[in-house]
């Protein structure tokens, strides 16, 4: 609870404003060419494929938006640390797209193994986003081999799992709450089906989808403007206000990582 008081009454913003900046832009990059190709008839294999494509651009800017939010000074992407985001990534869109989503399909009525997946998802839901965060700090700390990062997560976990988890789970319930209100991706409206959030998550979880989502909507049915403008707006400051609450949970897991004793010395920058 004491990390929980910690983090909301200590938001930062000026040094995370090129962070910010770079969030808003990046998603509207990948969202543009994801909204495209959904409104276009193509066929599904492709549609999926350019999913993949896209998720796996966007692990790249997740993690140069990390480095932004975690030091001041400009962080060259090295060829060692794009692959590993990129096969991070690719396990991510693996486990969700060819384990989680076909199981819960195929186990749709049958009740004790839907629940099964379902709190699969649920662990996956909560755990994925501080891991894949813990991840990028050890790549940013210049780790490289997988004995290394895979030691870094591991301690930072034993010692902090629950005020990251904590956080992050506070986080999730209020996008969740607001999205419901909104209409957003992970809104509640239709249920709790994990699986299809954590799909979400993957696919359209950058905080300015919901608004740019609108705005593709209301020009292509041929809505004035005029007429949205008030609703789209909105979206548009929630989905600053996420892109900013997200932002501190990442300058909060440099800050846990930090405590362990792992400060960045001279010979990682």
């Amino acid at each position: 609870m004491k990390k929980l008081q910690a983090f909301f009454s200590h938001f930062q913003f000026r040094s995370l404003l090129k962070a910010l900046v770079a969030t808003l832009i990046l998603s509207f990059l990948y969202n543009i060419p994801y909204l495209m190709a959904g409104s276009a008839a193509i066929d599904p294999r492709l549609f999926y494929g350019i999913q993949v494509v896209l998720s796996l651009l966007s692990s790249i800017g997740f993690y140069k938006i990390c480095t932004l939010a975690w030091t001041p000074d400009k962080e060259k992407l090295t060829a060692g640390a794009i692959g590993r985001v990129l096969m991070l990534q690719g396990v991510l869109i693996l486990l969700v797209s060819a384990v989680l989503m076909p199981l819960s399909t195929v186990f749709a009525s049958n009740m004790p193994l839907s629940i099964v997946v379902q709190l699969v998802s649920t662990f996956v839901l909560i755990v994925v986003i501080p891991f894949q965060l813990v991840y990028y700090y050890a790549l940013f700390l210049g780790k490289r081999s997988w004995k290394d990062i895979w030691g870094f997560v591991r301690a930072v976990f034993a010692r902090h799992y629950r005020s990251l988890l904590n956080v992050y789970c506070a986080l999730i319930l209020a996008v969740m709450a607001i999205d419901t209100v909104t209409g957003g991706p992970f809104s509640l409206a239709q249920g709790f089906y994990v699986p299809h959030i954590v799909y979400n998550l993957l696919y359209v979880g950058n905080p300015m989808f919901s608004w740019m989502y609108m705005l593709f909507l209301t020009v292509g049915f041929g809505v004035p403007l005029s007429s949205m403008f008030a609703i789209i707006f909105l979206l548009f400051v929630v989905g600053c206000l996420y892109a900013y609450l997200e932002l501190n949970f990442v300058a909060f897991v440099q800050k846990e990582c930090v405590d362990r004793g792992t400060a960045r010395t001279q010979t990682h920058r």
